[in-house]
């Protein structure tokens, strides 16, 4: 019964986690573009996709587990300020800063609170629970995968040329930090 049960919830959770970033997670998505926009090398994007991985793996699994509760307003504002700062580090720098892998981890630890309000929302067995959190954590990751993929293809044609930043990363980085900042505020008011 319990292997039946829990292999039930996996391709469910895994399709919940993959439409909480494509297409029901604009934010989301929005802070994989600004990881991708300034980061040229795909070994160097995979690292910091990796760092996010695995901060928001742990805060999601501590807040499912109880151990870490902070309201869903106050995440929400943060996720949104992460996606200023990312963005806004694009239009200012040429390259990835040194500490930029720590501010991606640290979003992470905030985004993976506002994936945990997500999952909490929906209803999950105590023998599915752990199936249901793998597999919604690996649809997380497919969406972020699609997102990169999605954005490669649109830009490939421009990726190696010397235009590159000021006509495609820059721009797309500064109407990402006009949204984190228009959420910023809409989150503060609510």
């Amino acid at each position: 019964m319990f292997l039946g049960s829990a292999a039930a919830a996996i391709p469910e959770y895994f399709a919940i986690g993959f439409s909480h970033i494509f297409p029901d997670g604009v934010d989301h998505i929005l802070f994989i573009l600004a990881l991708f926009f300034l980061t040229r090398k795909f070994a160097d994007l995979l690292l910091q996709l990796t760092f996010f991985t695995l901060a928001h793996s742990l805060t999601l699994a501590l807040s499912l587990y109880g151990y870490l509760q902070i309201p869903t307003p106050v995440v929400e504002v943060a996720i949104a300020l992460s996606i200023v700062f990312v963005a806004g580090e694009n239009i200012f720098k040429d390259r990835p800063s040194p500490w930029r892998p720590w501010v991606i981890f640290g979003s992470g630890l905030i985004h993976g609170l506002g994936f945990a309000h997500s999952f909490e929302e929906t209803l999950v067995g105590k023998e599915e629970f752990l199936p249901a959190l793998f597999s919604f954590n690996l649809g997380i990751e497919a969406g972020q995968l699609a997102v990169v993929a999605i954005a490669w293809t649109m830009v490939a044609l421009w990726w190696k040329r010397e235009s590159y930043r000021r006509m495609i990363a820059r721009p797309a980085s500064c109407l990402i930090a006009l949204s984190g900042i228009y959420w910023t505020a809409e989150r503060m008011i609510q």
